[in-house]
């Protein structure tokens, strides 16, 4: 009998951290949060003067008449329109390598665990947060009245705004990092050059890639409309023809990006999966 109750305790003991997961994650708290979501959303509704209710009713008529207008696409520019989106790739890919170039150092200084001091990695944390505060639309309208119309303009905006996201990324992937190896590096003398080569880099390649690649597909989006400040690319295209009002070349032009992103966005998926 004693036997049998030290048993049943050890199973009671073994089973104990399960219990939060049998009660009820229904409790006041979570009550408290969405009436407090609703009366906000309610309050911003208000705010904002938005009349759902006006809103459906009324858009269908008027998206019905923009897709008539669209319908069917003017294609009968296609090899210019190819063009504008061969070069809104490029400006995408060119400021995606600035973005990788610049923001490598940036990165590594932003990681608490290889930052040299705090005075550096508090720099180098503003630099990341600044250009990830600023718009690409914001850096590209500056840039093109300082230098004009072009391309230029777009790849210096996407290279100069992405750069934030990457050193971020990268930065919180190297304090993630499994610190075995780092520890055993140092123990065995190594110089921060080599701990970084051996023991940081060979960690995060994997998300290294992942990211980079998500950065390129976001400026190829991004890259399209930059255009519309006058920073090259097929944005600039697909201004003009909304100015002109020729939303068959619009839907066009729209049907063009889509592939273009489902492509590139199969691209990356196969080119992910190959480094997992």
């Amino acid at each position: 009998m004693f036997n049998k109750n030290i048993l049943k305790l050890e199973v009671n003991n073994k089973t104990k951290h399960l219990e939060k997961y049998l009660r009820s994650q229904w409790s006041w708290k979570t009550y408290f949060f969405i009436i407090s979501l609703i009366v906000i959303l309610i309050l911003i509704t208000i705010d904002l003067e938005i009349n759902f209710i006006e809103l459906f009713s009324e858009s269908s008529r008027y998206f019905g008449d923009i897709l008539n207008r669209m319908l069917p696409p003017d294609f009968s520019n296609f090899k210019n329109l190819s063009y504008a989106m061969l070069e809104t790739i490029e400006i995408a890919f060119l400021g995606t390598f600035i973005a990788i170039v610049l923001s490598i150092p940036v990165g590594l200084f932003s990681a608490r665990n290889l930052a040299p001091n705090y005075g550096i990695f508090l720099f180098a944390r503003i630099i990341t947060i600044f250009f990830r505060a600023i718009p690409e639309f914001i850096i590209a309208m500056i840039l093109v009245i300082a230098i004009g119309f072009g391309a230029m303009p777009g790849v210096l905006a996407l290279g100069i705004h992405t750069m934030g996201f990457l050193a971020k990324f990268y930065a919180e992937d190297i304090e993630h990092i499994n610190k075995g190896p780092v520890e055993a590096l140092k123990s065995s003398g190594a110089s921060k050059r080599q701990i970084i080569s051996f023991a940081v880099i060979p960690q995060i390649i994997p998300s290294f890639v992942a990211n980079n690649l998500y950065i390129l597909d976001r400026n190829i989006r991004m890259a399209t409309m930059l255009g519309i400040v006058g920073a090259g690319g097929i944005g600039y295209e697909l201004q003009s023809s909304f100015r002109m009002f020729e939303y068959q070349k619009v839907s066009a032009i729209i049907i063009i990006i889509f592939i273009t992103i489902f492509i590139i966005d199969h691209i990356s998926s196969f080119i992910r999966s190959k480094i997992k």
